[in-house]
């Protein structure tokens, strides 16, 4: 028995030593799989003439995998049924429930929604093509699509023919023909029938194939596209213009002021009260989608009747009548702010052109309380004969000229007499004064420097300066400047050769940011650019009314051009460099 039970145990233990050597394991190594699926049948075959179907079947030469096919796949042109998909191993099976129309081209791109199942590798030949007529449709219409004021080729817009006789348009359907660019921003729209068109590219974000254009940008051409016996190119344009009807949508108090609250960004405004001779103060406010008005009335008043017309970004204008009306409130009025232009810490030229924000009218001034000053005995006033504030009065502009050399020779002087001060204390160095503790020593020098030390120049803003339309008052605020050293930066040359009379040239950074413009000027320079890299924009005011129009699509009005200079611009300290610009 015990020789029994010992062979037994030795052959369990063999049978499982066995079964464990030839236990299946995972496969490693060798090559990766890069070969995408291959077509290699299809009903019917590929571009095929009298469909009359509605099953479409492909076979791949491996198994394969659908991904997000719904989204991935474009059928044109448009078709109004839906589909289902149905998957075995190599086979992709596509049912519609409705009818394709008759002498039609139709072309379905897969683009990467068909891919092998092993490393995800998408088909490359993923465009498939049938008619339902004698012959199929080989016209097209290509080209890039770009930002218009940057020129940057843009992926994955969507570009689409809408037919000209359709009821179905870019707000409320999805186009007839369409494609979306690649990632060099081409598109390419094939086996289109004839007829007449109208062509768009938007950025579909939320994929719903209709233009949004509060969040959406968009391009078109503005002709009508006849497609007969050629093929088309074209580069289109986008931008972001909201195209939604301006309008009022409320006109209420709001605290204590009184809000006329527009759906769309305001770019102008003007007011005309009806029935009443008094001052009326008002500006744009909440991120400039409303008119604001103040009340400046030393006793309460009736409600005013007045005319307003606005503007939006696509110069579209609408007037109305509202009826301000004030109320009283304990809500607190909004701080009273401004912000300086140039910046503090910022490098300027002894002539200098100053702008000032505010956030509210201003109503009074006190030109006591703003002037430049390099220390407390040099102070230069700014008169109010030079201001000019626009018509929201919230906008005050002022040129000044600094006399740079007096500064300099006081800052010499400054720092002569710095120099000989600590001279002298080390000659002085006396055994008492080496008896005082360090820290008071150090408080000792530093009390000597302050006070013959020099602020710097700046423009100082005293408090009570401004009063707002709210009766308040401005904070004191000192903007420090240092003249800025011609041999720190770098200056262009430029000459301008163009037919055209009205336009913009902009010296830009390289996120676009405008650095600086003049208008109208074929000879001029750019003087201290700091050092960098920098692009040449020309806006073209190709119908002269003295403004660059973005266009309007719902006129089909395209935007007047844009010329951006293809080379980039290097800007070196201390270097002077020329530009010819033809366009």
């Amino acid at each position: 028995m015990r020789g029994f039970f010992f062979l037994i145990t030795g052959i369990v233990i063999f049978y499982y030593m066995i079964m464990s050597c030839a236990s299946p394991q995972a496969l490693t190594g060798g090559p990766k799989d890069s070969i995408p699926p291959i077509m290699i049948n299809s009903i019917p075959f590929n571009k095929s003439t009298n469909f009359k179907g509605n099953t479409i079947v492909l076979e791949y030469n491996e198994r394969i995998q659908v991904k997000k096919i719904k989204e991935q796949l474009i059928i044109t042109p448009r078709i109004d049924f839906k589909y289902d998909y149905f998957i075995k191993k190599n086979i992709l099976k596509i049912t519609f429930d409705g009818e394709f129309k008759d002498s039609t081209t139709y072309t379905l791109n897969f683009r990467e929604s068909i891919q092998d199942i092993t490393e995800g590798n998408p088909t490359k030949d993923n465009k498939f093509t049938f008619s339902t007529g004698n012959f199929i449709d080989s016209l097209s219409v290509s080209g890039i699509v770009k930002k218009l004021l940057t020129n940057d080729t843009l992926e994955n817009i969507l570009v689409g023919l809408y037919r000209v006789d359709d009821t179905v348009t870019i707000f409320n359907g999805s186009p007839y023909y369409f494609t979306e660019t690649d990632e060099d921003g081409q598109y390419l729209i094939e086996n289109i029938k004839n007829g007449r068109y109208f062509l768009y590219a938007f950025n579909d974000a939320n994929k719903n194939l209709k233009l949004e254009t509060k969040d959406e940008a968009y391009g078109f051409i503005k002709d009508t596209l006849l497609l007969d016996t050629a093929n088309l190119s074209f580069d289109i344009y986008l931008i972001n213009l909201d195209l939604n009807p301006f309008k009022i949508n409320s006109a209420t108090t709001s605290g204590k002021y009184f809000d006329v609250n527009f759906n769309k960004y305001i770019t102008d405004f003007s007011l005309f009260p009806i029935d009443f001779n008094k001052q009326l103060y008002a500006n744009r406010a909440k991120e400039n989608k409303s008119i604001r008005f103040y009340n400046t009335f030393e006793n309460e008043i009736d409600s005013i009747g007045v005319s307003i017309t606005a503007y939006d970004s696509l110069n579209t204008e609408i007037s109305d009548t509202v009826f301000v009306k004030f109320i009283y409130s304990k809500r607190k009025t909004e701080p009273f702010k401004f912000e300086v232009k140039p910046p503090d810490k910022s490098e300027i030229e002894p002539d200098i052109e100053v702008l000032i924000n505010f956030n509210k009218p201003v109503i009074a001034y006190n030109t006591d309380s703003l002037f430049f000053r390099y220390d407390n005995t040099l102070v230069t006033p700014v008169p109010d004969s030079i201001f000019h504030f626009n018509k929201y009065y919230d906008e005050l502009s002022f040129s000044a000229s600094i006399d740079k050399v007096l500064i300099d020779t006081l800052k010499a002087k400054a720092s002569r007499l710095l120099q000989h001060r600590k001279d002298s204390i080390a000659k002085v160095k006396t055994g008492q004064e080496n008896m005082l503790p360090k820290k008071q020593q150090a408080a000792d020098k530093k009390k000597e420097k302050k006070s013959i030390q020099p602020k710097g120049l700046q423009l100082y803003v005293g408090s009570g300066a401004f009063y707002s339309a709210d009766k308040d008052t401005s904070e004191a605020k000192a903007v420090g400047y240092r003249f800025l050293k011609p041999e720190d930066f770098g200056t262009q040359e430029m000459t301008i050769d163009t037919d055209y009379k009205s336009f913009i040239v902009q010296l830009v950074t390289k996120d676009f940011t405008i650095f600086r413009e003049v208008k109208n000027e074929k000879s001029f320079v750019f003087k201290n650019i700091p050092p960098g890299e920098y692009k040449i924009r020309v806006l073209i005011d190709a119908n002269n009314d003295g403004k660059w129009h973005p266009g309007n699509m719902l006129e089909f009005i395209e935007p007047e051009p844009v010329y951006i200079y293809p080379q980039t611009l290097i800007i070196r300290a201390d270097w002077r460099t020329s530009l010819n610009l033809t366009f």
